[in-house]
């Protein structure tokens, strides 16, 4: 089985996985239940949120904090500067990166899962 980057690059521009209709996942906050296009499932059974939520803290932990280190360990920001920012990006960026992480994760699971989509001829139903 081959990732299909086209579909991963679909959902990351915003774009609902199987029709491709534009502006379907934009939002920061929230993502719609369904593709309005389509009629896609997109927020799926319980527990298909935690894909969302590896992105949301892989982006926040591993893309972000990191950049604080590099400034403390240069010496550019005082430990106090570094503390509180750290504690603004905990508390904010996951939020402002919610919509991005849902996207990138039904990117994601379609890549690897082309199958599972209604043209494939999934049910539109879980």
């Amino acid at each position: 089985m081959r990732f299909r980057f086209d579909l991963f690059w679909r959902c990351a521009r915003g774009r609902c996985p199987d029709c491709g209709a534009p502006g379907q996942l934009h939002g920061v906050a929230t993502i719609p239940d369904r593709c309005g296009a389509c009629g896609l499932l997109l927020r799926r059974r319980e527990g298909f949120f935690l894909g969302a939520m590896v992105w949301n803290y892989g982006l926040t932990a591993f893309g972000l904090l990191p950049w604080l280190l590099v400034l403390r360990a240069y010496g550019w920001v005082s430990v106090g500067t570094a503390v509180g920012a750290a504690i603004g990006i905990i508390l904010l960026v996951p939020w402002l990166l919610h919509g991005l992480a849902w996207r990138l994760w039904l990117g994601t699971y379609y890549g690897f899962l082309p199958d599972q989509l209604p043209s494939a001829g999934r049910p539109l139903d879980d």
